[in-house]
C-alpha cells in the first residue's frame, strides 16, 4: 500500500460506508506518515485495541498512517464510544494539530468547539489582524509618501509611553511592536503584537487623549506616521476604514480589560484574546440586582469599574457578605463546576462589567491548567471569607 487511500479502498472496504457517513466531520485521507508523531505514542494507539475488532483495525491504521485525518477522527470517535476518554482526547489533539499544520484553521476551530476537552483555542481573533493598508487612501499607500513619513525604532525602544499625548496613527511597515499595560504586581502584561501591515494608536485617533499603554519595538522596526488631519479626511470618506479601526480598537480595549484581572493577566495572550472575541461590556446603575442567589450564570463577570457586593437577606435587614471591586471575577469556578451565584449580587455604585461567555472561559481553563489551579485556590479563599463573615453575623445576632 502506498497511501491511506489505497489502504481504505483495498484493506477494509466494508468500513467505507461508515466513514462516509460522517462527511461533515471526517476529511479526505491524506498521505501516510513514516512514523507516529510525537502527539501519539504506540501505547495510545494500541492500549485498547483488544476490546473491539473495529477499534483494533483503526488503532493499527492510525499507527501506520498517523497523518490520515479520516482514520484519526474515526479512531477518536470509536474510543469515545468505548469510554476511553483520556486516549480519545489525545488523539483529538493530534487531529487538531494536523488540521492546523495543513492550514485548515476553520476545521480546527470547529473541532475545538465540538470537543472543548482537548483544550485548544480557535483562531477567530485573526480577523482583527487584517492588513489596514488596503483600506488607506491611495496617496497614503504611495511608497515615496510612506518613506517621507517613516520612523525607525531600535529593538527595545518605545514608540510611545503610557500617559503621553499623541493623536497620530502609526502603520507598521517592517518589524514588530509589542503593546503592554502594567499588571497587578507592577510587571508588564503583553496585550498585543503588532506586525507589518497593522496599525497602532487607533484608539487615540478615534478618541483623543493620553495613551493608556506602552508600545515597544520587539525588533528593529519601521513605522509610518499617518497624521491626524489626513486620517480624519480619510475616515470621513471611507466608512469601511473607520469601521475597521473601530472594530480593532474595541477588540484591543476588551483584551486590555480582561488582562487587568489579577487572575487572568498571566494567561497566554492568545487565550485572553480568545475570551475577548465574544465578550461585551454592560453598565449598571447603583442599586441594580445583578444576580440572585443560586442563579445559573451564562457568563463569567469581570468588574472593571465601580463596586458591588454579595448580600444576604436576614429577616427584615440586608447584610453585606463581601465587597466586589474592579478586577473581581464572579461565576468563574461556578462555570467550571456548573454551580450558581453564591449570593445576591448588588451594585453599590455605577458599575461596568465585562461579560465573558462561559464556553470561551471554560475552553481557556481547559487549555491552560495553571488558570484552573489559580481559580480553585481563589475559590477556597473566597469561601473561607464568606464563612467567616457569616459566622460574624451569627455572633452579632446572638449578642
Amino acid at each position: 500500500m502506498r497511501n491511506g487511500d489505497e489502504c481504505e479502498n483495498n484493506s477494509h472496504s466494508g468500513m467505507t460506508s461508515q466513514s462516509n457517513h460522517h462527511d461533515d466531520c471526517l476529511f479526505a485521507p491524506t498521505g501516510c506518515g513514516s512514523s507516529v508523531t510525537s502527539h501519539m505514542s504506540d501505547h495510545n494507539v494500541s492500549v485498547f485495541s483488544n476490546q473491539s475488532p473495529q477499534l483494533k483495525v483503526y488503532a493499527d491504521l492510525v499507527k501506520l498512517y498517523p497523518e490520515n485525518k479520516a482514520y484519526v477522527r474515526q479512531y477518536a470517535e470509536l474510543l469515545l464510544n468505548a469510554g476511553q476518554l483520556s486516549t480519545a482526547t489525545e488523539i483529538l489533539r493530534h487531529l487538531h494539530h494536523l488540521l492546523l499544520k495543513q492550514g485548515e484553521n476553520s476545521k480546527a476551530d470547529n473541532l475545538a468547539m465540538q470537543f472543548p476537552q482537548i483544550g485548544r483555542i480557535n483562531n477567530s481573533r485573526g480577523q482583527y489582524r487584517e492588513d489596514i493598508r488596503k483600506l488607506l487612501p491611495l496617496s497614503m499607500r504611495n511608497i515615496l509618501w510612506l518613506k517621507l513619513h517613516q520612523k525607525r525604532l531600535q529593538e527595545g525602544h518605545h514608540l510611545f509611553r503610557r500617559g503621553e499625548m499623541d493623536d497620530t496613527l502609526y502603520l507598521v511597515c517592517e518589524g514588530e511592536l509589542a503593546e503592554f499595560i502594567k499588571g497587578n504586581n507592577g510587571k508588564p502584561v503583553l496585550l498585543n503584537l503588532i506586525q507589518a501591515g497593522d496599525v497602532v494608536a487607533e484608539s487615540t485617533l478615534l478618541l483623543p487623549g493620553p495613551h493608556k499603554t506602552d508600545v515597544v519595538a520587539n525588533k528593529i522596526s519601521i513605522v509610518a506616521k499617518l497624521p491626524r488631519r489626513k486620517m480624519a479626511t480619510a475616515l470621513a470618506r471611507s466608512p469601511s476604514l473607520k469601521a475597521a479601526l473601530q472594530h480593532k480598537a474595541d477588540f484591543r480595549r476588551m483584551t486590555a480589560l480582561i488582562s487587568s484581572c489579577p487572575l487572568l493577566e498571566n494567561v497566554p495572550l492568545d487565550m485572553r484574546q480568545h475570551m475577548a472575541v465574544e465578550s461585551f461590556i454592560r453598565q449598571y446603575p447603583t442599586g441594580t440586582t445583578i444576580h440572585k442567589s443560586g442563579e445559573k450564570l451564562s457568563y463569567v463577570d469581570l468588574i472593571v469599574r465601580g463596586e458591588a457586593c454579595f448580600q444576604l437577606q436576614d429577616k427584615d435587614s440586608l447584610r453585606e457578605l463581601k465587597s466586589l471591586t474592579p478586577g473581581s471575577l464572579i461565576g468563574d469556578t461556578e462555570a467550571i463546576q456548573d454551580g450558581g451565584c453564591p449570593a445576591d449580587m448588588i451594585a453599590n455604585s455605577a458599575l461596568a462589567i465585562v461579560h465573558i461567555p462561559c464556553d470561551a472561559f471554560i475552553a481557556v481553563v481547559e487549555a491552560y491548567p495553571p488558570l484552573r489551579n489559580a481559580l480553585f485556590a481563589n475559590a477556597a479563599k473566597q469561601r473561607s471569607q464568606l464563612m467567616d463573615k457569616l459566622n460574624e453575623l451569627q455572633t452579632q445576632q446572638l449578642n
